[in-house]
């Protein structure tokens, strides 16, 4: 998993992107479903890697107050290679809020938002996550 910056020059909002292999997918798609429904199970590591390397490469932005998001432009791309999160500064501070939900799930986090991005999941991969446990045994 790698976040980094895809556009800043010249331009008024900056766009970053993260990418995953198949395995760090899944891992956000459990992410995603435990902060939902706050069942299921989640790679501690995966989350504080992932908000360490967002506070990184976005700066303080991230943990900042959340701006008005008119429309959302969050969205995954599958390269064949790997899966590609595209989304802006302002959306990064939304990421990273749910991120931080994994501490008390089902709250504290748009979860209309986080639903969009689990079915555009779900669509972009079928083969990595229909399968998925999602629950730690």
């Amino acid at each position: 998993m790698e976040v980094k910056e895809a556009a800043a020059c010249g331009i008024s909002l900056r766009e970053f992107v993260a990418e995953f292999d198949d395995s760090e997918l899944a891992d956000m798609y459990r992410v995603f479903r435990y902060v939902s429904t706050g069942e299921g199970f989640y790679e501690e590591d995966f989350v504080e890697d992932l908000k360490s390397q967002m506070v990184y490469i976005i700066g303080p932005s991230v943990e900042g107050e959340l701006e008005e998001i008119e429309e959302s432009t969050m969205t995954w791309e599958d390269t064949g290679s790997e899966f590609v999160f595209h989304f802006n500064e302002p959306e990064a501070a939304y990421l990273y809020q749910v991120l931080n939900a994994v501490e008390t799930p089902g709250e504290g986090f748009d979860k209309k938002l986080v639903s969009r991005l689990m079915a555009e999941m779900m669509e972009m991969a079928p083969s990595v996550l229909s399968n998925l446990p999602v629950i730690n045994r």
